[in-house]
């Protein structure tokens, strides 16, 4: 195992790169639920680009914590790992995104939307990318097992969670607002 690694500045390539190949290993052969089936890393890389755009490159930190967020709630990755393979603050970060899966989904939901107003800027930042290119999945390839109730709740749910993630970053919101005017737009037409 390779020493943990801290970002160093908005360059860190090495840092990035190796986390780059950690949530593709981890999220090998996942796949977005849509009818698309696309790669689940694609959502991923959309997080991260959202965040590194959102803060113009300066916080590598976020990206890192983009890339990985979905690592211990999806995968059979631990935060210890985490800590150790990139270090206490990637973990921590990711930790704060991270839904705990022993709960009904309801209740993570509920959290979710609780929780988020009392979240990091950095955690804040990752929740509105996550959500916004989730609306985006699902208006362009809807899960094949949601009807258009459930899309529509979904899309309901995900502005009450980035609702009280505002004030962080008007571009970050104002992409989310399209995602979401836009989505509701298309599941309109269906």
């Amino acid at each position: 195992m390779s020493p943990p690694l801290e970002p160093a500045g908005p360059l860190d390539l090495v840092l990035v790169t190796r986390v780059v190949d950690f949530a593709a290993l981890k999220h090998r052969g996942q796949r977005r639920k849509g009818a698309a089936g696309e790669p689940y890393f694609n959502h991923l890389a959309e997080v991260a680009f959202l965040v590194a755009k959102a803060t113009e490159g300066r916080d590598p930190l976020v990206v890192l914590g983009a890339l990985l967020h979905d690592t211990v709630e999806d995968t059979a990755t631990t935060e210890d790992e985490l800590e150790a393979e990139f270090g206490a603050e990637v973990a921590r970060l990711v930790a704060e995104v991270t839904d705990d899966k022993r709960l009904p989904k309801a209740e993570r939901k509920r959290l979710q939307i609780e929780t988020a107003p009392h979240k990091s800027d950095r955690a804040k930042l990752i929740k509105i990318a996550d959500k916004t290119s989730n609306l985006r999945g699902i208006a362009n390839s809807p899960p094949v097992d949601w009807d258009l109730a459930r899309q529509r709740e979904y899309f309901v749910w995900a502005a009450r969670v980035v609702e009280g993630c505002r004030g962080v970053n008007p571009w970050l919101e104002t992409i989310f607002d399209v995602a979401h005017r836009d989505g509701l737009a298309r599941l309109a037409g269906r």
